[in-house]
């Protein structure tokens, strides 16, 4: 079981969030896994994704904004993030699907 879903499990559980800053292994196989996604698919993973995948990349993109906003994102990850899917992912709002 991967940290992004033990993360979500745990929440779903207890209500309680653990913190999102997992290790740098979970947290570059979950940009690759975002990057690549929005190559596929030409835009950003959402929260409300049509499958179980893209719920969960939405749901860690948005954990990475909301670490960004709080300014507690380390720049290291926040430059990472930028490569890979452009510089205003921090930005982006989440929109309904047509």
């Amino acid at each position: 079981m991967d940290e992004a879903l033990m993360r979500e499990l745990a929440w779903q559980i207890t209500g309680i969030r653990r913190p999102s800053q997992s290790s740098d292994e979970v947290f570059g196989k979950t940009l690759e896994q975002t990057a690549a996604f929005h190559v596929a698919e030409g835009r950003a993973p959402e929260t409300s994704g049509e499958s179980a995948l893209e719920a969960r990349l939405g749901r860690w993109l948005e954990a990475q904004r909301a670490e960004s906003r709080r300014g507690t994102l380390c720049d290291a990850r926040r430059r990472m993030i930028d490569r890979a899917i452009g510089v205003g992912w921090a930005f982006d709002a989440i929109s309904p699907r047509p």
